[in-house]
């Protein structure tokens, strides 16, 4: 009987939530609205505010849902929305851009025999600039006008719109409006409602937003306006966009777009889908003239290497196939997605015609060493790394041939270096004994990936004392900051080696002192030699040296004077 109570109980609290559970209306005059359970809007509206799908509920919009100017509409994560009636804008802000092979093709009914058609343009056309537009047997000249009038039949006759056009930045037209005195209506036709060929309708600013954080369906939907940000899950199947792109497909979401139309964009692309996200894109129609149907947009394109310095050569990349050299910074870093062009990888044009990126990175670390370099596809994600392949030089061991050696002669050793890395390097081997260079034979070689040697070596101390002989690979200045990944920058040691100084023998100095007397004496002699026995001969005459000429000279003055002294004396005599 208590359990048939408490049963009792239970189903009339079940019925009495249901009445209680009230179906919650579009916000009007700013208000918030929140969708917590599963709902159904049938009929047409419009909603002023805010609207909320949360806790997990989905809400379906069959009819047509009119959105005022600004408004948002959030589908939180783990909800739905889904559409298969309409949700517009309430603000139309579109035009058409119109180049010199664009042609309308226009049909307002029977309205009037004749009448005219205005233009209006989306800025004045300078004077300077060549702008015909030519209907029938009709053309105006729009330069200097921001608007122009033509004279057309509006009796249902097919109407074909061609431009003569030369100036370089686009112009739209934002309406074209019947003109005639007729009894019936004027229609006026928006951008977006004008058929052409060659043409891109541009839609200048979105009249509200669409934020997707769980699920959006669109299936035989209609969305006019939208700011479309998909950050969950977008499938949008036989339906129609107008006004409503680009849309944005976040970082590893997913769209799927199938046979629907997606006409009038806010940049030159229908869908951006941004870094890794994931689109399915079959059997649409885009916006068409200058505008692609998507792009895979990267939100940046850095590479992390295993050096600074390093040239990075850049050919094929982006969208502009653009051609660059730089270098990378103090950490080994380079961006090479400078620009917008360049973050774009993939691309659908407006013919639907795939394209993708065909970038490669050439990286090359000039050094004392070698040149170090690799060359690879440039990498289509936001972060990349790439190391190019380096030598790593080791000093094994040094073995000195003895553990004793006399100061200021040398002893031999072997040093053992080998190359662990991934390139080949030709480096030079400096020795230090105590953090000082010190005197050894000049050690220069080349070594392979996987290849050891042994370096004969000799070593010469003029000082003694116990000694350990340190060899370490020379580093150029390039390479420092990366010292630690291209040798054990500690080097290699040998054995302690005793130095000491030579003893001098007894006899010794006796042979260096006689030596030197030799040379003194012998030197001696030689000038002696060679000053007392100069003799010159020039034919039979001997010559007398000045000495003996002079000798000569006063014999005879002394002959002659003793002469005149015999003379005097006899004079005095007689």
């Amino acid at each position: 009987m208590r359990t048939a109570f408490y049963l009792t109980v239970l189903l009339l609290l079940t019925s009495l939530s249901g009445v209680l559970h009230t179906q919650a209306e579009p916000p009007i005059d700013g208000a918030t609205v929140e969708i917590t359970e599963d709902e159904t809007w049938n009929e047409s509206a419009s909603m002023s505010g805010e609207l909320f799908v949360t806790n997990g509920s989905t809400l379906t919009i069959t009819d047509v849902l009119t959105v005022a100017t600004g408004n948002v509409i959030n589908i939180e994560s783990g909800s739905t929305l889904t559409v298969s009636g309409s949700i517009l804008g309430d603000e139309v802000d579109s035009g058409l851009s119109v180049l010199n092979s664009t042609q309308l093709q226009l049909n307002f009914g029977d309205l009037a025999e004749t009448g005219q058609l205005r233009f209006d343009f989306d800025h004045t056309i300078p004077e300077t600039a060549m702008f015909n537009l030519t209907i029938g047997d009709q053309t105006v000249d729009a330069a200097g006008h921001d608007h122009i009038f033509i004279d057309v039949s509006l009796n249902g006759t097919d109407l074909l719109a061609d431009f003569d056009i030369y100036y370089v930045f686009p112009v739209q037209i934002l309406s074209i409006q019947t003109l005639h005195s007729g009894s019936g209506n004027f229609p006026t036709l928006s951008a977006h409602e004008i058929n052409h060929t060659n043409g891109s309708l541009v839609w200048n600013s979105a009249s509200f937003t669409l934020n997707v954080q769980g699920t959006l369906i669109l299936n035989n939907a209609s969305l006019y306006g939208a700011d479309v940000q998909c950050m969950g899950m977008c499938m949008i199947e036989q339906s129609e966009l107008v006004g409503s792109a680009p849309i944005h497909v976040g970082d590893a979401t997913t769209i799927l777009v199938n046979s629907s139309s997606i006409i009038g964009s806010r940049t030159d692309e229908d869908i951006i889908v941004h870094d890794l996200g994931q689109i399915t894109y079959t059997n649409n129609q885009g916006t068409g003239g200058t505008t692609d149907q998507w792009i895979r947009l990267l939100s940046e394109r850095r590479i992390q290497t295993n050096s600074p310095n390093i040239t990075v050569h850049q050919t094929g990349i982006g969208y502009g196939d653009s051609v660059r050299d730089d270098f990378t910074d103090s950490t080994g870093m380079v961006d090479i997605g400078g620009s917008e062009w360049k973050r774009i990888v993939e691309w659908v044009d407006s013919n639907g015609q795939y394209h993708s990126e065909n970038g490669e990175l050439t990286l090359t670390l000039s050094s004392g060493w070698g040149d170090f370099a690799t060359t690879v596809p440039a990498p289509q994600i936001p972060q990349a790394v790439i190391n190019i392949p380096l030598p790593y030089i080791e000093i094994v061991s040094i073995d000195a041939e003895d553990t004793t050696a006399e100061v200021d002669k040398k002893i031999g050793a072997m040093v053992s270096v080998r190359n662990t890395g991934t390139a080949s390097a030709t480096v030079n081997i400096w020795c230090y004994v105590d953090g000082n260079l010190t005197d050894t034979t000049s050690l220069t070689t080349s070594l392979a990936p996987g290849e050891e040697k042994e370096l004969p070596v000799s070593w010469w101390a003029n000082t003694d004392g116990s000694q350990v002989l340190n060899c370490k690979a020379l580093i150029p200045d390039k390479l420092q900051s990366i010292a630690q990944n291209i040798t054990n920058i500690e080097g290699g040691f040998s054995q302690e080696v005793g130095w000491y100084i030579g003893e001098e023998t007894e006899d010794q100095p006796f042979i260096v002192y006689g030596l030197l007397a030799l040379i003194i004496i012998g030197g001696s002699a030689l000038f002696s030699l060679r000053a007392s026995t100069k003799d010159n001969s020039y034919g039979d005459v001997k010559e007398y040296s000045r000495t003996n000429e002079n000798t000569t000279k006063d014999a005879h003055v002394d002959a002659n004077a003793s002469n005149d002294y015999e003379d005097t004396i006899e004079s005095d005599e007689d």
